[in-house]
């Protein structure tokens, strides 16, 4: 037996685990999912306009509005958060998460911008205060604008300072606006910013190149407007709500307007600083990734817990690691030297399967709870190949092979056997994993990565270091437990 490809190969793979365990050891660890490490989860229905039936795309509308929801969520820096669909509803799981409030609004906030000619400011307690729409009633059962329509819509609650004499909520202004002049989709880039001359936060805006023609244009007919005594002021109305109704400038001039392609949205009047900062940035960031191609209702909106899947979390290690104990007493205790190497093979499985685990959370995977119960599993499938290995040399020996030819056999027969039974596993998580939804596919990957691992683990470790042993004598006929020839009996020995 040649033995170099042996050690060869030997040598390479203690190199990869050698890889895998620095790579640990650098503190990289696999993400946790929601239910190990709590969060938000919500699931989020799509509104249609009231008699509107469904789009003949409307298929790819949902899959754009996910698309736009996992671009929000990962501008705030969340770790893998799980953003999906079950039929038409928008399923977001975001791990970690704490401020649930502000993700809520991130997540619901449609974003459709809007920038109108204002053709009349209307305050509360004037006499046609009452027309258009009740401004203390929900946004969104407020009958929006078409691009193409004038009408009447609130401001800013925030800036409302007059009292409803009834309620005693705040009466915000509200604006007869004129159509659409430019809308958010020639948004090019939008960032948080602090106004010249306050502390205010504010929100820049730059335009695209048809966009920024198309804003000169408009400031330029107000202000010629403002020069002949007009109102003079360009509406910025966000979600069916007026944020900010800008005067122009004196420096604005009638005939040039504002060139350059940049506007500014004034927002956070009345908050504190650390808000308005939060409410810019959010902003800022809602305009950047767009708007939501269609309204959305939160149908379910809950923060998990990480307490309940901490203790399972535990339980299932604990759980894991006597079992993983108990199996390897009994190993070593019957198969001796064979059992120390069946150690090694589910000791270098765990190292490598972590170290894979870790790496795939570059991709966006997340350990669940489930999965825990998939590598679990796992450490019994590697458990089971090295004892089916260990049964077909102690057969080979019982028929009496020498050490090193039953070696060779049983390998070549527990190979067969061993790809047989990986190869079912496989199948069954690829089925899983396809067709199943939620922590059911996380059990599945797991399931189907380490049965492809334990083949590996097989072959080009237990293979050539078994072969090796029984080479240089250490594996013998008494250390695994094989049955002891019988001496024949001659005609002459019965005395």
């Amino acid at each position: 037996m040649d033995k170099r490809p042996l050690i060869i190969t030997l040598s390479l793979v203690m190199l990869v685990v050698l890889g895998a365990g620095i790579y640990l050891g650098m503190g990289a660890r696999p993400n946790l999912g929601l239910d190990l490490q709590g969060g938000v989860s919500a699931v989020y229905t799509p509104q249609l306009p009231e008699g509107e039936a469904e789009p003949d795309d409307f298929e790819e509308i949902i899959d754009e509005t996910i698309e736009v929801i996992r671009a929000r969520v990962d501008s705030l820096g969340v770790a893998e958060p799980d953003i999906s669909r079950s039929g038409t509803d928008v399923l977001v799981q975001v791990p970690g998460a704490t401020d649930a409030d502000r993700l809520a609004e991130l997540i619901g906030t449609t974003a459709q911008l809007t920038f109108r000619q204002v053709l009349d400011i209307i305050p509360p307690g004037s006499e046609n205060y009452d027309e258009g729409p009740d401004c203390l009633a929900p946004v969104d059962e407020r009958e929006e604008l078409g691009d193409d329509e004038s009408g009447i819509v609130c401001g800013s609650p925030d800036e409302a300072d007059v009292a409803d004499p009834d309620t005693g909520e705040a009466l915000p202004t509200k604006y007869e606006l004129g159509p659409t002049e430019l809308t958010g989709d020639r948004i090019e880039d939008a960032f948080p910013s602090i106004g010249q001359g306050t502390q205010n936060f504010t929100v820049g805006l730059d335009f695209d190149s048809l966009g920024g023609e198309q804003f000169a244009q408009v400031t330029n007919e107000l202000a010629c407007e403002r020069d002949q005594g007009g109102i003079g002021q360009l509406a910025i109305v966000l979600d069916n709500v007026v944020e900010s109704a800008t005067s122009m400038n004196p420096e604005v001039a009638c005939g040039v307007g504002i060139t350059g392609g940049s506007a500014t949205i004034t927002t956070g009047a009345g908050l504190s600083p650390q808000e308005q900062e939060d409410e810019a940035r959010d902003l800022a960031l809602v305009l950047r990734t767009g708007a939501l191609p269609i309204s959305l209702e939160a149908s379910t909106f809950q923060t998990v817990s990480a307490t309940l899947g901490a203790e399972s979390l535990q339980s299932g290690l604990l759980a894991g690691m006597l079992g993983l104990l108990l199996v390897g007493a009994w190993l070593v205790f019957f198969y001796r030297w064979l059992g120390v190497v069946a150690l090694l093979e589910v000791a270098i499985f765990g190292v490598l399967l972590m170290a894979l685990i870790s790496a795939l959370a570059q991709l966006g995977f997340a350990l669940t709870l489930a999965g825990v119960a998939g590598i679990i599993v796992s450490i019994g499938i590697t458990a089971d190949s090295a004892i089916i290995f260990s049964e077909r040399i102690r057969d080979e020996i019982n028929l009496g092979k020498t050490p090193r030819t039953a070696v060779q056999r049983a390998h070549h027969s527990a190979w067969r056997t061993n790809l047989a039974g990986n190869t079912v596993t496989m199948a069954a998580a690829v089925i899983l994993y396809f067709l199943a939804v939620g922590p059911v596919r996380g059990f599945a990957l797991m399931l189907g990565i380490a049965s492809v691992l334990d083949l590996l683990v097989m072959y080009f470790f237990a293979r050539p270091l078994v072969f090796l042993m029984a080479d240089r004598g250490i594996i013998k006929r008494r250390n695994v437990r094989a049955v002891e020839p019988v001496a024949p009996v001659t005609a002459g020995a019965k005395a």
